[in-house]
């Protein structure tokens, strides 16, 4: 069934315009009798039945919300540090899939990828796409967000602020099982990009309560340990059920 997002509160009869609307009447071909759901972006979900098809868009028949029933108790905010080439397309629509809340890119000392303002707004736009057709395929209840390049610390001391802090170190000793009996439901995972993170940069966290923690005896690329960490956590908080 087609998802579309939408940013009111639908009520009969609603025009899905905009390129929403365009994507379902020219490219998804939808037709009169065919069901859809609007989803608001904050978690409600409404049954729709197409009644019209216009060059521009759709004419819907529109049910009552219900609230969506794939957003995650636990809110998890990936913290990637900037990899090369296009791993970071990979890691958004893996990770908004699995349940992360949002995607912050982080500058760390060994990052090899460096955009400049232009290159970084061009490319957080292409990941937001990303991250807006990964919600519409897993029926997330929200698109989470991209952000765009923040310094290392900068983003560590925002994450700190708001929540608990994972940091994933390849000296790290501390198991995540460990980490996660004391976290709360606001979490931040800290990836580090090819050659890792700094020993700097690893007191740095501590500096600011975090745990170097580890995801086993085997070293996972980059773009592999959000995954990893992502599944873990939401198994072990029980959101792997149905």
């Amino acid at each position: 069934m087609a998802r579309f997002f939408i940013t009111d509160t639908p009520s009969s009869p609603y025009f899905l315009g905009g390129g929403e609307g365009l994507h379902g009447a020219k490219a998804l071909r939808l037709r009169p009798g065919e069901e859809v759901t609007l989803c608001d972006g904050a978690g409600t979900d409404y049954p729709g039945v197409v009644e019209r098809v216009e060059k521009d868009g759709l004419w819907l028949e529109v049910g009552e919300g219900a609230a969506n029933r794939a957003e995650p108790s636990v809110q998890i905010t990936v913290c990637q540090c900037l990899p090369k080439g296009d791993k970071l397309d990979t890691v958004v629509q893996k990770a908004v899939e699995l349940g992360a809340c949002g995607l912050w890119q982080v500058e760390s000392a060994r990052c090899v990828a460096r955009p400049d303002r232009k290159q970084a707004e061009k490319k957080t736009a292409r990941l937001q796409r990303i991250a807006l057709e990964a919600a519409k395929q897993s029926g997330r209840g929200m698109v989470p967000p991209v952000r765009e390049p923040v310094p290392f610390g900068q983003a560590l001391r925002e994450a700190a602020e708001k929540g608990d802090v994972l940091f994933f170190y390849e000296k790290g000793k501390h198991s995540l099982k460990e980490a996660l009996e004391t976290a709360g439901d606001r979490l931040f995972l800290f990836i580090g990009p090819e050659g890792g993170f700094t020993p700097e940069e690893a007191a740095l966290a501590e500096s600011m309560g975090a745990k170097p923690l580890t995801l086993g005896r085997r070293i996972l690329r980059t773009e592999t340990a959000p995954l990893a960490a992502l599944a873990a956590i939401l198994y072990q908080r029980g959101e792997m059920e149905g």
